[in-house]
């Protein structure tokens, strides 16, 4: 049995599902920066001290994302975490993972030789998580319309792997989805799942839809378009500040909607780099 201590360093309530899993599957699993968190398994151990809980971890799992407003993404500490702090104790012989991590933190771990591995990296994690996101977007829509999905209209912009997954969801509760996409054969797919298509160059005024979905980066939709939708719209990859009880900003849907489904899927993709690493 692998008897490696993991200790997680702050995060939110994924972390604690993935923590408890790890401990299942034979690991010494410990924690810093959840004081705030009731509900902690009496079998993981609670650190205090920042510096000794690194020391005498062999892998440690950063949080996703990694950097929020400024600081280490821990929701569920007494106090801010520096992320400056918590580097400065990870050494060469420590095996690091996260997801969203800052170019300037991944310039460090490669400087210091210090093995690290991206959730967010993985194709498996991923098409994963999207599928959450996805199932957590359709209730998202049933919440602020108070309404059943059934025949009302769609619009998905972007045609990626959350895209793909929402237009399926949403399909089957024999909604009108229409996709907007850039690429002609994201076009020619969504076609062929039984969506209306039409290049994103051909939005318009983005009327006639009782749901508009947007999945992409990049700014598609004018400000002032958003500010005047009469409908919800729901923003999945931007936070744009918009003057409009209609948009609705919805990020890291995985660890708010699902988040056992998500840890567990953390804690999958843990086991399997361990097995196959060369620190057993």
């Amino acid at each position: 049995m692998d008897k490696r201590n993991i200790l997680f360093i702050g995060g939110d309530e994924r972390q604690i599902f993935c923590a408890k899993m790890l401990y299942d599957c034979g690991y010494e699993v410990s924690l810093f920066g959840f004081e705030k968190y009731n509900d902690i398994p009496p079998e993981l151990i609670i650190f205090h001290n920042l510096k000794i809980a690194v020391i005498l971890a062999d892998v440690i799992i950063l949080p996703t994302p990694l950097i929020y407003e400024g600081a280490l993404f821990a929701p569920y500490s007494q106090e801010t975490l520096k992320k400056e702090d918590v580097l400065q104790y990870i050494t060469q012989e420590k095996i690091v993972f996260g997801g969203k991590y800052d170019y300037a933190s991944q310039q460090e771990f490669s400087a210091k030789k210090i093995e690290y591995h991206d959730f967010l990296g993985n194709e498996e994690v991923t098409l994963q998580n999207a599928y959450l996101t996805a199932e957590g977007t359709v209730e998202k829509m049933m919440a602020v319309s108070k309404e059943a999905l059934f025949q009302k209209s769609v619009l998905i912009i972007g045609f990626g792997r959350i895209a793909k997954c929402l237009l399926r969801l949403l399909s089957a509760f024999k909604m009108n989805v229409s996709v907007a996409a850039r690429k002609k054969s994201d076009l020619t797919i969504a076609k062929l799942l039984g969506a209306k298509s039409k290049h994103i160059s051909q939005l318009g005024n983005l009327s006639g839809y009782d749901y508009i979905i947007n999945t992409v980066p990049a700014k598609i939709i004018e400000k002032q378009t958003c500010e005047a939708l009469k409908v919800p719209f729901i923003d999945l990859a931007r936070k744009d500040k918009i003057k409009n009880e209609n948009y609705i900003i919805f990020s890291s849907v995985p660890g708010k909607y699902a988040p056992q489904s998500a840890g567990e899927i953390c804690a999958d993709f843990v086991c399997e780099q361990l097995r196959e690493g060369k620190h057993e």
